[in-house]
């Protein structure tokens, strides 16, 4: 097991990167429906969803609604962002040029009763103006994610109830990360947890996620 004061400084550094954006190019192809768990389905013909920027921020998770065990984390709020800056994270963050990007959110959060830094998921969500948008974002967030994984990294079931979905998840000095992408409509999100106990929790938090943009896009508060 790493050195707890080693593992702090390392993840302290990691929760920088993973707040501003981070990620590579691969050459390994991207995510197909029905990948690790969610199909396409049952969604043909279905207007697409999609987020507005205030929508974003609802759909993020926030402290009353947490499923158990979890909580947001200190300086983890919810957050939502246009413009040049939502454009800026975005590129970095899925290693494109983010065409058609509309807005994106991010918050953190952790498991109850863990120490600072353990236990931690990040969570984004990246609004686009078309399901085609969406999907050209998500192939490169999934590549970028999968090249930054070690070679033990495992691919992860997880059944949220969206259009397409990637996850793999490491074991790593006794903890495990976890690595979520999924699509809904012209939504794309994702969940990137470090430090974690297991990875048990990944699927509820997914489901819980999916479940509140659907719910922002139409149009009820998530919270209600």
């Amino acid at each position: 097991m790493v050195n707890a004061a080693v593992r702090g400084t390392v993840l302290a550094t990691l929760l920088v990167v993973a707040m501003t954006g981070c990620g590579g190019g691969s050459e390994e192809s991207g995510p197909a429906g029905g990948q690790n768990g969610d199909s396409l389905e049952g969604h043909e013909g279905k207007a697409p969803v999609a987020l507005t920027s205030d929508q974003v921020r609802m759909a993020l998770p926030s402290t009353g609604s947490l499923p158990e065990g979890w909580r947001v984390a200190v300086g983890g709020s919810a957050e939502a962002k246009a413009g040049q800056e939502a454009a800026s994270d975005c590129e970095n963050d899925t290693q494109s040029n983010c065409g058609g990007l509309v807005t994106m959110g991010r918050a953190m959060l952790e498991a109850v009763g863990a120490s600072q830094w353990d236990n931690t998921v990040f969570v984004k969500v990246h609004s686009f103006d078309s399901v085609e948008n969406a999907g050209v974002a998500m192939k490169s967030l999934v590549a970028a994610a999968r090249k930054q994984a070690g070679t033990d990294a495992e691919p992860m079931k997880v059944s949220a109830g969206a259009e397409e979905t990637d996850a793999f998840s490491e074991e790593i000095s006794d903890y495990y990360s976890a690595d979520v992408t999924m699509r809904v409509g012209t939504v794309v999100v994702h969940l990137s947890g470090t430090d974690l106990a297991k990875t048990d929790g990944i699927d509820a938090l997914a489901k819980f996620q999916i479940d509140r943009i659907k719910q922002a896009a139409s149009g009820k508060n998530p919270d209600a």
